[in-house]
């Protein structure tokens, strides 16, 4: 199946109760988890699904992940998360995230997630050389 060259879309995320700590605010780990799903979501409509990737012999590892909480989420809130592919390069890729309440404009979190490909041996290995064009096309770099 053939895909678009498509800018990642906002994906919503309602909070659940499970997901929230004492004081009610949502468990920090869960930013993770929902970059997670952007990132899936994305690279699904973009390339394909990461169950194809490992399939074809590669596996995105994460080699470094951040976050930075500017204010909290809440059970039930509606959630937006925002994914932009911030660099790549022959065996990497850097995406950064922005987490909003439905309706707001501030962000409750930002993040960063960088990842490597890896072989089905666990070293490293470039990019598989269609994802990197397909990037190059939608993420043109400056010369």
């Amino acid at each position: 199946m053939e895909r678009d060259l498509i800018k990642p879309k906002p994906i919503r995320i309602q909070v659940r109760y499970s997901q929230v700590d004492r004081m009610g605010f949502l468990y920090h780990v869960h930013y993770y988890e929902y970059f997670e799903w952007a990132r899936s979501d994305w690279i699904r409509d973009f390339w394909k699904p990461y169950k194809e990737i490992e399939e074809d012999g590669y596996v995105l590892v994460v080699i470094e992940a951040g976050l930075k909480y500017l204010r909290p989420a809440y059970y039930d809130d509606i959630l937006e998360v925002e994914l932009d592919v911030a660099d790549y390069g022959n065996s990497r890729a850097i995406f950064n995230y922005t987490v909003k309440r439905v309706g707001e404009t501030e962000p409750l979190c930002t993040g960063m997630t960088a990842h490597c490909f890896i072989n089905g041996r666990g070293k490293p290995t470039r990019m598989p050389k269609e994802l990197l064009a397909r990037l190059k096309l939608l993420y043109p770099k400056q010369s």
